[in-house]
């Protein structure tokens, strides 16, 4: 980014004093993406902390900059992480907080799109192949390029769910059946197929088995009286369960390339 770029974040900074007070959290995420776009034009070398400052025409808006020690990103390429607070008064705590990656020198492209989801099987993020951000909902303000991808301003969050395929197809393993998936993106709760079943008939049981357990054997517990029994049904007795429908699985962490 060149001076031009820079000089339109900074008037971009300035602009969005004119948001009401109703929206001071979207306000922060702006200023902080302004903020963001002015780290992003500046030289590798020519980072620098700050400390809280006020932003200009910002109704009382103050902004500081953490810079982290220098660390390897690849053999020849150094890197610095640039944390943007944005306070509000003279608040302790920030109103919103953003990250942004800089390196030494442009990485190699990977051949990886932006926005492309991966299964990650560490804590440890990638070092390599690009930036990547965990998909636990957080805000890519800083990533515009995938900011038009998503549509939206936070990655998805995809913590504790499996993913499948968007749309749908039909089956006939057991029964014809149709799978579809929700809106692209969206979250679809859990289901089973319905299980149903029926009594009927002049019946005097006194044993349950399988899924079926006997509850009470006759009205007011009439031991000598089979009429009012009550049977119970329970999964758990043939297979296991849970507070979810779920197959076998192994947990991995969803990444997706953010630069």
């Amino acid at each position: 980014m060149g001076l031009l770029a820079l000089a339109n974040a900074q008037v971009m900074q300035a602009s969005f004093s004119g948001l009401g007070s109703s929206n001071i959290a979207l306000q922060a995420q702006q200023y902080a993406s302004a903020k963001a776009d002015i780290i992003k034009a500046t030289t590798y070398d020519d980072l620098e902390p700050q400390s809280k400052s006020e932003i200009t025409n910002s109704n009382g808006f103050q902004d500081a900059v953490e810079l982290s020690p220098e660390e390897s990103y690849s053999d020849e390429i150094k890197q610095r992480t640039a944390t943007i607070h944005i306070y509000l008064g003279e608040e302790a705590e920030p109103r919103y907080s953003l990250k942004v990656l800089r390196l030494s020198k442009e990485a190699k492209a990977s051949g990886v799109p932006i926005g492309t989801v991966i299964a990650w099987p560490s804590n440890t993020m990638p070092t390599d192949g690009g930036t990547w951000l965990l998909c636990n909902g957080q805000s890519c303000l800083a990533y515009p390029e995938l900011v038009k991808v998503l549509g939206k301003i936070n990655v998805p969050n995809y913590q504790g769910i499996f993913l499948r395929g968007y749309g749908s197809q039909t089956s006939s393993h057991y029964g014809t059946v149709t799978h579809s998936s929700a809106s692209l993106g969206d979250l679809q709760g859990d289901a089973i197929r319905n299980i149903t079943g029926t009594f009927g008939g002049n019946m005097r049981p006194t044993t349950g088995s399988g899924v079926f357990y006997l509850v009470s054997n006759g009205p007011q517990g009439n031991k000598t009286s089979n009429d009012g029994a009550i049977f119970g049904f329970n999964a758990s007795r043939v297979v296991p369960v849970a507070d979810e429908n779920r197959p076998a699985n192994r947990s991995v962490n969803w990444l997706i390339r953010a630069a």
